[in-house]
């Protein structure tokens, strides 16, 4: 049976959601579209990281003379009233930089440097119970 023609408000509204649904499919498309480009440029990125030639990125770990510098050259600065005093380890750690950049020095390397130049250490016998060691510069030792 045929129907009878949609009043004139009906088959503009109809008009109308077409147009908007046309609209929205071309929209989707479009993204999809871009979200395909995107994934085909990660990709080929990716590629190319890959195919490039890469050297790992390793840190330089310093030498142990890097400590004997940093000691020498701070001890240098020191006015000569503060150059006989005995250092603790903490307090000579805190004042190097590490081997490896962005590190802390560790205690046996700096031990073993403060030796090659000639400080000796000694335990500190308190009356407090600390027995603290204490770093003696070579000045201190008599020589």
């Amino acid at each position: 049976m045929n129907q009878p023609p949609p009043p004139d408000k009906t088959s503009s509204f109809l008009e109308i959601l077409h147009r908007d649904m046309a609209q929205r499919a071309a929209e989707h498309d479009q993204v999809r579209r871009l979200r395909r480009e995107i994934e085909v440029k990660k990709l080929q990125m990716e590629l190319a990281d890959l195919s490039a030639p890469h050297k790992p990125v390793k840190t330089q770990r310093r030498l142990l003379g890097f400590y004997e510098q940093q000691i020498t050259a701070w001890f240098n600065r020191l006015p000569p009233e503060a150059k006989n005093a005995p250092r603790t380890m903490e307090e000579l750690i805190n004042l190097l930089e590490g081997r490896t950049p962005g590190r802390r020095p560790h205690a046996p390397e700096v031990a073993k440097t403060l030796r090659s130049l000639r400080w000796s250490r000694r335990r500190c016998w308190k009356s407090d119970g600390e027995a603290r060691r204490l770093w003696y510069p070579p000045l201190a030792n008599g020589g």
